[in-house]
């Protein structure tokens, strides 16, 4: 898993609102949020999404695109990146085309393979009102085992529920949520899964906007602090040894013996280690504030309880 380079796969029908989506979060990071501040080196693009998420505060919402939108982008923390990510969202068209026919169908299904997280943008307000939307649900699930795979790395996977502003009561949320079931079932499967749900609100009262992609960042940086974390504790063990072996004698038997002597092995830990120590330093504080900025940012973002769901695992 490179941190400057995380693939997130973005999932959605036509008119699901992933273009509101990344226009209203990237205008909400991009001003800057308890010390982070998403930038992209593309300034077209950061003009193009900033404008968009200016009309959208004025209830102007931008047409449904009709091909794939990427985003290189990362995340800054005190000014120096912390995490850097490519956002990829399909046509909705992509989701059920096959492969054989349609080659953006292809590159759905690589790109999903190879995704350190994935965002499923569920259009809540459809789902509501529109039974035979119900099915696309189900060819969502079907292309997300395919992103789980066998992988070791955790997986963080996103239900946003759309449009969250058209749902004004229990009886909507439960008809959505009853709908998108089969979605949470596979996000609180655990193993390698950690998922969760949010609702969105793209407009003028924007709601939610940067939870989905806060939580794959911060879900991939503090993994990999936790995963360095133990190499180092490792390390350190390595070398707490080694320094009770590393003396004349064992060099004088390691040279006798044409075996690595207690010292070298010793060198090479305490390098180890040092590179270890340097990569954590880097990588505590921002993983421990990014987790606080996405537990501010999901306060009153869950859906509401209308219906029985599976608890999402964290």
């Amino acid at each position: 898993m490179d941190l400057t380079n995380l693939r997130v796969v973005a999932l959605g029908h036509s008119s699901a609102g992933k273009s509101s989506y990344l226009a209203a979060m990237f205008t909400h990071l991009a001003a800057g949020r308890k010390g982070f501040r998403m930038v992209t080196a593309d300034r077209a693009t950061a003009d193009r999404l900033t404008g968009a998420g200016k009309q959208l505060s004025r209830g102007v919402y931008p047409p449904p695109t009709s091909r794939p939108t990427d985003l290189k982008a990362a995340l800054e923390y005190g000014r120096k990146e912390v995490v850097g990510f490519h956002w990829t969202d399909y046509r909705g068209g992509a989701l059920t085309s096959s492969a054989a026919d349609d080659p953006e169908a292809g590159q759905l299904l690589d790109r999903l393979t190879g995704a350190d997280a994935v965002v499923v943008f569920a259009d809540a307000h459809r789902l509501a009102t529109d039974p035979d939307s119900h099915d696309e649900v189900r060819r969502t699930v079907v292309l997300l085992h395919r992103a789980v795979g066998d992988g070791s790395a955790p997986l963080p996977i996103v239900l946003a529920h759309t449009k969250a502003d058209l749902l004004t009561d229990a009886a909507a949320w439960a008809r959505a949520r009853a709908a998108t079931a089969p979605l949470e079932e596979l996000l609180g499967s655990g193993g390698r899964v950690r998922g969760t749900t949010v609702a969105l609100s793209c407009g003028p009262s924007p709601r939610g906007i940067a939870v989905p992609v806060l939580w794959c960042l911060s879900t991939l940086l503090s993994h990999r602090a936790d995963h360095v974390a133990e190499q180092l504790a490792m390390s350190k063990g390595m070398v707490k040894d080694l320094r009770k072996e590393a003396n004349g004698v064992d060099s004088l038997v390691s040279w006798f013996k044409g075996v690595e002597s207690a010292a070298k092995r010793l060198k090479y830990w305490e390098e180890l280690a040092r590179e270890e120590k340097a990569e954590l330093a880097g990588l505590a504080r921002p993983a421990r504030r990014l987790a606080g900025l996405l537990a501010r940012e999901q306060r009153g973002t869950a859906p509401p309880a209308g219906t029985t769901a599976p608890a999402v695992a964290r």
